[in-house]
């Protein structure tokens, strides 16, 4: 139980915070927001909140990606 907290006091974990799809890094995700970049890769995501503290990644932002 101890390591949970203890992660918790350091940032880790899910809470506010999502995994880019593409390049597999953690991403802050800023109060409300229904969109966001990835620093890394620059892959752009649909984010939908489950609670006011836990986002998801909904999925891509297709008509800005370019191959």
């Amino acid at each position: 139980m101890a390591k949970k907290s203890a992660k918790k006091e350091q940032g880790g974990g899910r809470i506010g915070r999502v995994r880019c799809l593409n390049c597999f890094e953690r991403v802050k995700v800023p109060p409300r927001a229904d969109k966001i970049t990835c620093p890394s890769c620059g892959w752009e995501w649909r984010i939908s909140w489950v609670n006011p503290n836990l986002a998801k990644v909904r999925g891509p932002m297709w008509d800005r990606m370019r191959f």
